[in-house]
């Protein structure tokens, strides 16, 4: 059988590009019927917009039906050109405007979880200068974990990120700016030794998709283990007795108000220290407001 080629994909339009958005919408969503409320369309609305896209480029982009949503390999391939087709306008509104002095458009940024706690960290101050020198700028801010931060990065959800993940990823730029200091704490009603860990009794609380812990915990020899998802979740652990785990020293100090945690004894030897940095992604330039914040963040003369 004589094999046929593909048509090339025509010459993108206006309605084209819209027909993108709408689809990186679903894409990023993970479904259509997740994308209804962002979009403002009703499901069947949202279907017949994507088979109109699949029309004019010639592929099926996405499975959908009752066994869920999955993107085909041009799905995936069509999502990274339609988020870099978004970024290029985004990126002309941008110039534009700031040829008339004026920021504006929307800056995506991803913090790790309880940054405002460490005093090292500028980032609100540095907000408030930002708010002042790029009103209309829309800011949106999210919390997550630092590998999910990285990888948001990296597919385009997020402009810039602070996280503590180790500067190994080629593709991204790092830029420090501050650390901290993690220690092996306990309930200071029930305080503990080191030489006690291992005789049983005690749990060791490693945090979800941290890799520094979940080493440094067979390093210790405690043979059992509990696992939470935020440092908050670790501290509540741990001031209810019978678990010891890692917490940053600021983060301590911050709950001694309402709940005394102690290093526990003869664990100095298992301290750590996170760096943690401005993330952003080498080969998508950050849009003028994207370089202000990131100015105000790593350069504190700037603002006067």
């Amino acid at each position: 059988m004589k094999h046929v080629a593909p048509a090339p994909v025509p010459h993108l339009t206006e309605a084209d590009l819209r027909l993108l958005r709408i689809f990186r919408a679903v894409a990023e969503a993970g479904g259509l019927t997740a994308a209804e409320a962002q979009l403002g369309m009703e499901r069947s609305t949202i279907s017949r917009h994507l088979l109109a896209l699949e029309t004019r480029l010639g592929s099926r982009l996405c499975f959908r039906g009752p066994s869920g949503f999955e993107l085909t390999d041009f799905g995936h391939r069509a999502l990274l050109a339609s988020i870099a087709a978004c970024d290029a306008l985004e990126m002309v509104h941008h110039e534009l405007n700031l040829a008339r002095n004026i920021l504006s458009g929307e800056l995506r940024i991803g913090i790790a979880d309880n940054c405002l706690s460490n005093p090292h960290c500028r980032l609100a101050d540095t907000l408030a200068q930002f708010r002042a020198a790029a009103p209309n700028v829309t800011l949106n801010i999210a919390i997550g974990l630092p590998s999910a931060l990285v990888e948001d990065v990296l597919e385009r959800r997020l402009h810039l990120a602070i996280s503590g993940q180790p500067a190994v990823n080629s593709k991204l730029e790092y830029v420090s700016l501050f650390t901290e200091e993690f220690r092996l704490y306990t309930a200071a009603a029930r305080p503990l030794a080191l030489d006690a860990l291992r005789d049983g009794g005690v749990a060791l609380v490693t945090r979800t998709n941290d890799r520094r812990t979940q080493n440094l915990a067979r390093r210790l020899h405690i043979k059992q283990h509990a696992l939470a998802f935020g440092l908050e979740a670790v501290a509540t652990m741990l001031v209810g007795g019978g678990f010891v785990g890692f917490l940053p020293k600021h983060y301590v100090e911050m709950l001694r108000p309402i709940h005394q945690l102690e290093e526990v004894s003869g664990a100095e030897a298992f301290r750590y220290t996170t760096q943690f940095s401005l993330i952003s992604a080498i080969s998508r330039p950050l849009p003028p407001s994207g370089r202000l914040l990131a100015k105000l963040l790593t350069d504190p003369q700037s603002a006067t």
